[in-house]
């Protein structure tokens, strides 16, 4: 019983502060005051009229939307080969995918704007993809080798067996098997480009700002409850993909 309280106080502790820029978001006051003394849609309307900020988001989730699908693919097809194959080299190549995760992302970011930059990516919408790819990646690549792990490897041999091809037998076989993995990989591949701000700084420009860009620079130069509207704004957009997330796990694991 007292593990569960203590779990429930940190679990309070650490979402408290998060939960408290939803109020500071609809305060009427141009500073920061909490409890907000009256309520008001300005800051929202502030965003949403201020160019810079729509281009950020729009770039942002842009950028999300092509990394979700580069490091999907990317972690999956390196995920199979773990899971399928032996080859030399095999644990090496197991650590180097998770590396990043382990790397802090300000010596990740360096080594990005030092190697990108010799290959003229940086300020670019490619470059801010496959930079936010690395990153994800190994988030996809550990997300699809716990799925991997429930499917029998014999199904896929069975299939080929019939007639099928090995990657007709992973379309037609493993891939529903493991969709809800995929989907799940997928969301978190987007909440980590979306919510990238280290590493974009490094890669991105003038012309190439994100969302966490912009907000960074403002918190910088003047602060107002518009960055307490995005910051909802994320933390909405958050909750309803980790939600959705849930749902497709358990639809998921139902149907298996």
């Amino acid at each position: 019983m007292w593990l569960r309280i203590v779990v429930g106080i940190l679990l309070v502790l650490m979402i408290a502060p998060i939960l408290v820029m939803i109020p500071l978001s609809f305060s009427s006051q141009v500073a920061f005051q909490f409890p907000p003394e009256s309520y008001s849609m300005q800051w929202y309307e502030n965003f949403w009229s201020n160019r810079q900020w729509t281009e950020g988001l729009w770039r942002s989730v842009v950028v999300a939307f092509f990394t979700a699908i580069v490091s999907l693919a990317l972690g999956t097809m390196a995920a199979l080969a773990v899971n399928r194959l032996t080859f030399p080299g095999k644990k090496i190549f197991l650590n180097l995918m998770v590396a990043p995760m382990i790397i802090p992302v300000i010596v990740v970011g360096i080594a990005m704007y030092h190697t990108f930059s010799a290959y003229k990516l940086t300020n670019s919408i490619p470059g801010l993809v496959l930079a936010h790819s690395i990153l994800a990646i190994p988030i996809v690549f550990v997300t699809i080798m716990a799925g991997l792990k429930g499917v029998d490897g014999n199904l896929e041999l069975a299939a080929q067996s019939l007639g099928s091809t090995p990657i007709g037998a992973f379309f037609k076989v493993t891939l529903p098997l493991i969709r809800s993995s995929v989907f799940t990989s997928a969301l978190f591949a987007f909440i980590t480009s979306l919510d990238e701000v280290v590493v974009s700084i490094f890669i991105a420009g003038s012309k190439t700002k994100t969302l966490p860009i912009v907000m960074w620079e403002n918190m910088r130069t003047q602060v107002d409850p518009t960055i307490a509207a995005v910051s909802t704004l994320l933390i909405v957009g958050t909750a309803v993909f980790l939600i959705l997330s849930q749902r497709v796990s358990k639809g998921g694991d139902a149907r298996s």
